[in-house]
């Protein structure tokens, strides 16, 4: 059984031998994996389960620039612009220390003021075949590796719109109903459907949707106003991934970070197998497990703000027990994960502690 196999066997009720592991991490805590086993790459160096494919589309940064320029919104010069019209300022040289991928976020729609001046900017088209000619080959390499193949579309459609739009003027475009936030989700909503048709054509496992909807301390926007905005363009692109994939199951995985318990049973609903993160510091998994074992799987469970950066390597074996208890006990679906990805923080006897604690689970012993 290979990481691919175990991974349906977990999802689809069988017999998992393992709990399937994924360690995503940041460039300086990729350097300190480097610094300690001579490989960058946590699913190499750890041999994970998971090999991750995304999809870019070469925009071209000084076309982007020109474009706003002419709608009011001229960026500084040491501006970083990225797909979508995304945009970060590097900080001084110095001041972020090892966390040295910080970047500070532009947000250049800020001054648009109509619907017409955003349908005036050079976005790509993609529903262009050309953008996802290699796939196939991709996936049948993350597959011949025995990998589990995972597409990352995180950021589905309100999390980029905010980004380039700016969060307090999305929810005021909401409010005024202008038709720019609605232009915005339905672009990147019409994007994540395209993305994942193609990638569903392609063989992939695990579709990653998500957009962050969630704080701590509840939800970052009303249930309603979830439902109203974000729920029914969510699920047409889950429709569209499942319309693509025919009778090939492809297991769809969504992220928001923070307390979104309110919305989980409409996840479900609409199609979501896999939730991820379920942050210890907000989330009950067992909780989780109890309500939806028989229809969600759990990812992300070893907290990122507490266990992976100031806990010891004990504790944190000791979270992978506890995980391991949902599946044995509970019949739970589960992944092991951090919470989010490994910031410099983290001490590598921890990241050591993750990977070695998972692989010494036999679930059929």
């Amino acid at each position: 059984m290979n990481a691919r196999d175990n991974f349906h066997a977990m999802m689809s009720g069988g017999r998992p031998q393992w709990l399937p592991l994924n360690v995503p991490v940041t460039p300086p805590v990729a350097d300190l994996i480097e610094e300690h086993t001579g490989v960058r790459s946590p699913e190499l160096a750890f041999e994970t389960d998971f090999g991750f494919e995304w999809v870019g589309y070469n925009e071209d940064p000084q076309r982007w620039r020109e474009a706003l320029a002419e709608v009011g919104c001229v960026l500084p010069a040491n501006a970083e612009i990225g797909p979508f019209c995304i945009a970060h300022v590097e900080p001084p040289a110095g001041t972020t220390g090892k966390a040295y991928h910080f970047r500070t976020m532009l947000h250049p729609l800020e001054k648009v003021t109509s619907v017409a001046q955003l349908a005036k900017l050079p976005w790509p088209d993609t529903a262009d075949p050309r953008h996802y000619a290699a796939l196939q080959k991709r996936m049948q390499q993350v597959h011949t590796r025995g990998k589990v193949a995972f597409a990352g579309m995180e950021c589905t459609n309100f999390e980029v719109s905010w980004y380039a739009r700016g969060m307090d003027n999305l929810f005021q475009d909401l409010a005024e109903d202008n038709g720019i936030a609605d232009w915005l989700l339905d672009y990147f909503t019409e994007r994540s459907c395209n993305v994942g048709r193609a990638f569903a054509r392609a063989g992939i496992d695990i579709i990653g949707l998500g957009d962050d909807v969630g704080m701590q301390t509840g939800m970052l926007l009303s249930v309603p106003m979830w439902r109203q905005h974000l729920k029914p363009r969510l699920a047409k692109v889950i429709a569209a991934i499942r319309e693509a994939s025919g009778d090939r199951k492809v297991w769809v995985h969504y992220h928001s970070d923070g307390n979104i318990m309110p919305i989980v049973p409409e996840l479900i609903e609409i199609g979501v197998d896999i939730l991820n993160p379920v942050q210890p510091e907000c989330m009950d998994s067992a909780e989780l497990t109890r309500r939806h074992a028989s229809r969600l799987g759990l990812s992300g469970m070893v907290g990122t703000q507490t266990t992976m950066p100031f806990g010891t390597p004990d504790d944190v074996r000791r979270r992978v027990r506890e995980i391991a208890a949902l599946h044995r006990d509970h019949g739970a679906r589960v992944m092991i994960a951090p919470t989010h990805v490994l910031e410099p923080d983290v001490p590598f006897a921890n990241i050591l502690a993750l990977v070695e604690e998972t692989k010494s689970i036999r679930l059929n012993d």
